[in-house]
């Protein structure tokens, strides 16, 4: 702006007050030299990261971790066989036509676990029978899975695990805004 400012003074036979101008300054004016930009050093690049992407980083991180336990350390397998054997589950008397919820974001990480979960439940002898496969994984053994990695990670019992899984997974509320406003075409300021 300061450019154009100068530019229309000298242009205005202003020229007198600037005297005191070097030869470099006239070639600027004249538009034979190309102006240099400086940018602050502090302000050019935040090395902070903003708090609801730190969020999504942990909890793409938490995820990855329940998934590798469930599926790279078969931790859960004992519990899901004995689910398929029989062993009492409140998810089995749940199976209904509404869905459960997922607890897990990334669809790279549920189609890991589903995978998985599928190979238990056909290398596994059971006399359960079921209509849909897919609705069984999905509605049983899902939940069954993720309970138990969530009691054994967080060091939880089993029904307060139960309660982490219901409850879904926690979300900054700026994520959530984000998210939000996204779907609607809307951007946040920061």
């Amino acid at each position: 702006m300061q450019y154009f400012r100068l530019i229309f003074l000298m242009s205005e036979r202003h020229g007198q007050r600037f005297a005191f101008w070097t030869d470099e300054a006239r070639s600027l004016v004249q538009g034979t030299l190309q102006p240099v930009y400086r940018v602050p050093r502090q302000s050019a690049v935040s090395e902070k990261v903003p708090v609801h992407i730190e969020s999504v980083d942990d909890r793409t991180t938490e995820e990855k971790r329940l998934v590798d336990f469930i599926v790279k350390l078969q931790g859960s397998e004992e519990h899901l066989v004995g689910v398929l054997n029989g062993k009492p589950s409140e998810w089995l008397h749940k199976v209904t036509s509404s869905r459960v919820p997922v607890y897990l974001d990334s669809e790279e990480q549920q189609d890991i676990l589903f995978a998985y979960l599928r190979g238990v439940l056909d290398r596994t002898p059971t006399e359960m029978s079921f209509t849909d496969e897919v609705q069984f994984i999905c509605d049983v053994l899902f939940p069954e899975a993720i309970i138990y990695a969530l009691a054994a990670l967080r060091n939880l019992s089993l029904q307060e695990a139960e309660q982490v899984f219901l409850s879904g997974p926690y979300y900054h509320f700026r994520h959530v805004l984000h998210e939000n406003n996204s779907v609607v075409g809307f951007t946040i300021k920061d």
